[in-house]
């Protein structure tokens, strides 16, 4: 076994896993771990021009849901989105609208937009101008999101502080 936790995880219960109904895509994920790096995948052998000190080199899956496989990349996209970030300190916060006014956000979604918005600009500021957060006007930039995760009504208001 190898030295790889999830592959050997993925290894010790492949028969459990074979039992349970699986997507295609699931399957193909499966095995692609299990076998990630083994022989399985296919070698190639790197030697010098002597022949001395023959490498077994084993062939990686190449599924993005390979930890393995997809770190490098994963690192990279992480990295080409660096030039996205703010180049200065700030914070993330969320305003979310209490559950309770939901029937008055679907009879009226403008106007509880354009509360949810002031509500929350107006509560970052007053927040931040106390003498405990320095006195200080922030920058702000505000997304408002309708929808939860489970695609329900869940009004909220994400803001970036500086």
């Amino acid at each position: 076994m190898s030295n790889r936790t999830i592959q050997n995880i993925f290894q010790a219960y492949s028969n459990d896993l074979a039992r349970t109904p699986q997507p295609l895509k699931n399957r193909k994920a499966i095995y692609a771990i299990q076998h990630c790096r083994t022989r399985e995948m296919g070698v190639s052998y790197f030697s010098c021009r002597a022949q001395h000190n023959r490498v077994e080199q084993y062939h990686s899956c190449r599924n993005r849901s390979c930890f393995l496989c997809a770190n490098k990349s994963r690192k990279d996209w992480i990295d080409s989105q660096t030039y996205r970030l703010f180049n200065t300190p700030h914070v993330h916060v969320v305003f979310t609208l209490p559950h309770e006014y939901l029937d008055l956000w679907r009879y009226n979604d403008a106007l509880m937009i354009k509360l949810i918005f002031k509500a929350s600009q107006e509560s970052l500021f007053e927040l931040m101008l106390s003498e405990k957060h320095q006195e200080v006007t922030p920058g702000v930039l505000m997304a408002l999101h309708t929808w939860g995760r489970q695609l329900s009504l869940h009004p909220h208001v994400h803001c970036l502080v500086t």
